[in-house]
C-alpha cells in the first residue's frame, strides 16, 4: 500500500514538471510592458541629473563633473568590483569540502537475508536482518584534495589578473571621457561666443537673397551676375547652417557629459589663451611612455599571465592527487550497536589519462600566450604610430590656428573697412554684409581652429595613455576631484611628462595584485605648489615662460 501512494506521488510531479516544461519558452514583451519601462527609465534618468551649483563651469569642473557622474565610468567601476567579488569567490575554491548530509529510508517489509558457507556450500544461517524497515541516517563529511588545491589556487590568481585588466578597461574609459570632455567643452566654448552672431547674419543673407531675387525679377542688373551672387550667397548659407549645427551639437553633447538635463543654462568661463605647450622635442620619450602606460598592452600583459598559470594549473592536474577524508555518522537504525561513528582515511589517485591529455592543454596554453603576445608587439607597434599621429596633428593643429588667427584678424580689418567704406558711400549695404558673414566665417573658424587644437593636445595625452586621475580614485567627493583634474591639467598644459626609468619605479616590482588593484594607475600629477622641492627632472614638452598668449606661442612654434 505504501509503494502505490509512492508511486502515484511520483507519477503526479512527473506529470507537473511536463506540463510546466511546456510554458518554459519566453514570450515577447508587450508595447505596455515596454512603455512601462521607458517610463521608468526615463524617470531614473531624471533624478540622476546632478544640477549646477552655479551656472559657470570651467574645464576642470566639466571634466570632474563628466567622471563622476558618466554612466561609462560607472559601469567600469562596477566591472572592478565584480571582478573582486569573483576574486573572492575563487579564493574559496582553496577551503575544503565540507557536506552534510541526511536521509530516510523505508520499506514494506524487512531486509531479510540467509548465509551460504564458503567451503561447504550449505546453508549455515537462518534468514536474518539487521536493518529496520524504516530508519534515518544523517552525516558530516570532511574531504580536502592537494590537487584541487594546487588547481584552485592557480585559477584564483587568474582571476586576480581578470581583476587588473577590468582596471585598465576603466583606465581606457576615463582617458577617452577626459579627451571626448575637453574636446566638447572647446567646441562648446567656441558655440557660446559665436552662436549669438550666426542667427542675424543668416537674416540678413536671407535678406540679400530675397533683393538679389527681386532683382532678377525686375531685370535690374544682368542675371548672369545676379545668378552668380545667389549662389556666392548660398553657399554662405550653408557654411552657416552648418557652423550652427556644430556648435549648438557641441553644447548638447557638453550636457550629456556632465550629467545635468538638456536646456540647462551653461556659462564656459575657462579662457581660451592657457594654452603652453609648443611642439613636442622628445619623441622618443613619448613614445617609451606610450609602451609603459597604454591600458591597452597593459591588458595583454596580464593575458600573457592568465594564460601561464593555466600551464601551472594543468602541470599539477598530471600529478598524483593525494586527499584526506574525514566523516562522522549517525544512523538511527536501532539494530546497530553503535548508531555513531567516526572515521578518517587518506586516499591518493592518479588519473593516467591525464598523462595524454596534460600535455596537449600544455601547449595550447604555450600557444595562447604567443599570440597574445603577437597581438602585443603588433599593438605595440600601433599604439606608436598613433602616437607619433597625434604629435603630428598637434603640431599641424599649432600651424592650422596661426593661419586661422591671421585670416580672423584680416576679416576684422574688413570688416572695418567695409564700414567706413558703405558709410561713405563707396559700396552697397549688401557688399557690407557680406564682407561681414565672411569675417564672421573666420571667426567661427578661429574658434573652431582653437578648439581643435586643445582637443589635440588632449588626445596626444590620451595616445600616450597617461591618467588625469588615477583609475582607484574616488570620484564621489566632487571638489577634491575637481583639483586634482585642474592639477592635472596644469602640469598636461606646461609639458611635464612622467619619469619611467626603471630605478625610479622599482618598488612597484614587488606590489601584490591586492595592492594593484588599490594602486594608483599612474604617477600623480606634479603639483605647483610643489616646484620647489627636489625633483628627478622629468622631460618637458618645451613649457613657455610666463606671460605668453596663445598667439605668442604659436608664433614660437615656428621659430
Amino acid at each position: 500500500m505504501r509503494l502505490k501512494t509512492l508511486f502515484r506521488s511520483g507519477t503526479a510531479v512527473i506529470g507537473l514538471v511536463s506540463l510546466t516544461a511546456c510554458g518554459i519558452r519566453p514570450q515577447p514583451m508587450t508595447m505596455n510592458e515596454n512603455i512601462t519601462r521607458a517610463v521608468n527609465d526615463r524617470s531614473e534618468i531624471q533624478k540622476h541629473y546632478v544640477p549646477l551649483a552655479t551656472p559657470e563651469l570651467s574645464l576642470e569642473q566639466a571634466i570632474a563633473r563628466a567622471l563622476a557622474y558618466n554612466y561609462q565610468i560607472e559601469v567600469a567601476k562596477l566591472e572592478i568590483t565584480q571582478q573582486e567579488k569573483q576574486l573572492d569567490l575563487s579564493l574559496t575554491n582553496m577551503l575544503p569540502q565540507l557536506a552534510a548530509d541526511a536521509g530516510y529510508t523505508t520499506r514494506n517489509n524487512n531486509n531479510a537475508a540467509e548465509s551460504i558457507d564458503e567451503f561447504t556450500n550449505q546453508r549455515s544461517l537462518d534468514y536474518s536482518y539487521s536493518e529496520v524497515p524504516t530508519h534515518g541516517t544523517a552525516d558530516v563529511q570532511f574531504s580536502w584534495d592537494l590537487t584541487d588545491i594546487g588547481v584552485s589556487y592557480f585559477q584564483a590568481r587568474q582571476q586576480g589578473y581578470r581583476a587588473l585588466i577590468a582596471v585598465e578597461r576603466r583606465r581606457r574609459a576615463i582617458n577617452t571621457l577626459v579627451r571626448n570632455t575637453a574636446e566638447v567643452y572647446w567646441r562648446a566654448r567656441a558655440a557660446q561666443a559665436i552662436l549669438p552672431k550666426i542667427d542675424p547674419m543668416i537674416a540678413d543673407a536671407r535678406v540679400m537673397l530675397d533683393n538679389s531675387k527681386h532683382a532678377a525679377d525686375a531685370h535690374l542688373q544682368n542675371p548672369l551676375i545676379l545668378l552668380d551672387y545667389q549662389q556666392n550667397v548660398m553657399q554662405l548659407l550653408r557654411q552657416l547652417y552648418q557652423m550652427r549645427n556644430d556648435l549648438v551639437s557641441a553644447q548638447i553633447q557638453l550636457r550629456s557629459f556632465i550629467n545635468v538635463a538638456p536646456g540647462t543654462p551653461v556659462t564656459l568661463i575657462t579662457s581660451d589663451e592657457v594654452l603652453t605647450a609648443r611642439p613636442i622635442q622628445d619623441m622618443a620619450k613619448l613614445e617609451e611612455i606610450t609602451l609603459v602606460m597604454r591600458p591597452e598592452l597593459r591588458e595583454e600583459s596580464y593575458q600573457q599571465k592568465i594564460s601561464r598559470q593555466d600551464i601551472y594549473a594543468q602541470i599539477v592536474r598530471m600529478s598524483p592527487g593525494v586527499g584526506a577524508l574525514g566523516s562522522e555518522n549517525y544512523d538511527t537504525n536501532k539494530l546497530l550497536y553503535n548508531n555513531v561513528w567516526g572515521q578518517v582515511g587518506v586516499r591518493a589517485t592518479f588519473n593516467l589519462m591525464n598523462l595524454i591529455r596534460g600535455p596537449r592543454a600544455i601547449a595550447v596554453a604555450h600557444s595562447a600566450i604567443d599570440a597574445s603576445r603577437a597581438r602585443q608587439m603588433a599593438l605595440s607597434v600601433s599604439l606608436i604610430a598613433e602616437t607619433n599621429l597625434s604629435a603630428q596633428q598637434y603640431l599641424n593643429s599649432l600651424d592650422m590656428l596661426a593661419s586661422a588667427r591671421q585670416t580672423d584678424d584680416i576679416g576684422k580689418q574688413m570688416e572695418t573697412v567695409a564700414t567706413r567704406a558703405t558709410q561713405a558711400g563707396a559700396q552697397s549695404g549688401a557688399d557690407m554684409i557680406r564682407h561681414e558673414m565672411a569675417g564672421l566665417i573666420a571667426e567661427v573658424d578661429y574658434a573652431r581652429t582653437l578648439a581643435q587644437t586643445h582637443g589635440a593636445l588632449a588626445n596626444l595625452y590620451n595616445s600616450v595613455g597617461l591618467d588625469i586621475v588615477p583609475a582607484n580614485a574616488d570620484l564621489s567627493h566632487i571638489d577634491h576631484l575637481t583639483a586634482q583634474v585642474a592639477r592635472s591639467i596644469t602640469a598636461w598644459k606646461s609639458g611635464v611628462l612622467p619619469d619611467m626609468t626603471l630605478a625610479n619605479n622599482s618598488a612597484a616590482g614587488s606590489a601584490t595584485p591586492a595592492q594593484i588593484i588599490h594602486a594608483p594607475a599612474a604617477p600623480p600629477p606634479i603639483d605647483s605648489h610643489d616646484a620647489g622641492a627636489p625633483q628627478s627632472n622629468p622631460p618637458r614638452l618645451a613649457p613657455v615662460t610666463g606671460g605668453q598668449t596663445l598667439s605668442q606661442i604659436t608664433a614660437a612654434s615656428h621659430a
